[in-house]
């Protein structure tokens, strides 16, 4: 039975496919703007607009050959100021659950008191990054979300095609996939090429998502496991990274000196914890282990997944 299903989802039409999901990850995307609109949003309304908004984006890419430009263009901007205007309400979140989780290992102690002190800091930020959150998406709440919404999710579905989701799915997956093997194929020399690493996996991971109606289940879950090892194996060095450089912007902003003082201990540690991270992350990534992401997305595409 649930062979013929796969069978009978394959043989869908790409448009059908395409529009029916557009219309899902664009009405996720428009339930995050309300959720984070909401006076005090919490932490997890923040993490799900930025995955809605990389889904829906990540989507728009998959598909873009049926997406007439002008729209593709306007979605792309408005879906990157979403993330860009959750990024420091994000960021300041990730950090907060760090700081709180070791002050609960460390109970007692100069180090334990300091990071009690950074924690109640950061949770005095929080309105401010949400204040800034919602400057940042104000003219997107309003109906033209939903027209402009519609009006894509029109304009695929009558997409003039007959190839089947299976068969753009092959098609554009294995382009994507040797657009990313292209990139993988080089060491990491530096925090750039590890934060372009990660973005490039987030986005792999996304699309491939996208086209998981015309793959085959045990395919799209085995690219998946890889990409997402991969994303959280690079995410140590880009959380501590990003955590550094936020101190630093926060820093250029703040008066008081006994908060300056808080800051400033806090940027050195994540900068050193960054430092080695990223020393961690360049050391693990030999050409072996290159080599063996890359054949096992390889033989996924190729319908073997062992």
């Amino acid at each position: 039975m649930a062979s013929r299903t796969v069978r009978a989802t394959c043989t869908v039409s790409v448009a059908d496919a395409a529009s029916g999901l557009l219309l899902l990850r664009l009405v996720a995307v428009g339930r995050a703007v309300t959720a984070v609109s909401a006076k005090n949003p919490r932490a997890e309304a923040v993490h799900r607009l930025r995955v809605s908004a990389r889904r829906a984006s990540a989507t728009i890419t998959a598909f873009r050959s049926l997406i007439p430009r002008r729209q593709r263009r306007w979605f792309k901007n408005s879906l990157r100021r979403m993330r860009h205007a959750a990024g420091e309400a994000r960021d300041l979140d990730v950090f907060a659950a760090r700081c709180r989780e070791s002050s609960s290992a460390q109970a007692s102690g100069a180090g334990a008191t300091a990071r009690r002190r950074l924690t109640r800091l950061l949770e005095k930020k929080r309105p401010e990054t949400r204040r800034g959150l919602g400057a940042g998406i104000a003219d997107l709440r309003t109906p033209e979300w939903e027209a402009q919404s519609a009006a894509v999710v029109a304009a695929v579905a009558s997409a003039k095609t007959t190839e089947t989701i299976a068969a753009f799915a092959d098609r554009r997956s294995r382009r994507f996939v040797s657009r990313f093997l292209a990139r993988l194929d080089h060491r990491l020399r530096d925090d750039r090429d590890i934060h372009r690493l990660r973005i490039e996996t987030k986005k792999l991971r996304y699309v491939l998502e996208a086209f998981a109606a015309g793959m085959p289940p045990s395919a799209s879950a085995a690219c998946d496991r890889t990409l997402r090892r991969l994303q959280t194996r690079l995410g140590e060095f880009t959380d501590h990274a990003a955590a550094a450089e936020r101190l630093r912007l926060w820093l250029r902003r703040e008066e008081f000196a006994r908060v300056r003082q808080t800051l400033v201990a806090a940027r050195r540690q994540e900068s050193a914890s960054a430092k080695r991270a990223r020393r961690d992350c360049i050391r693990w990534w030999t050409a072996s282990r290159r080599e063996a992401i890359a054949r096992q997305l390889r033989r996924t595409l190729e319908g073997k997944t062992a």
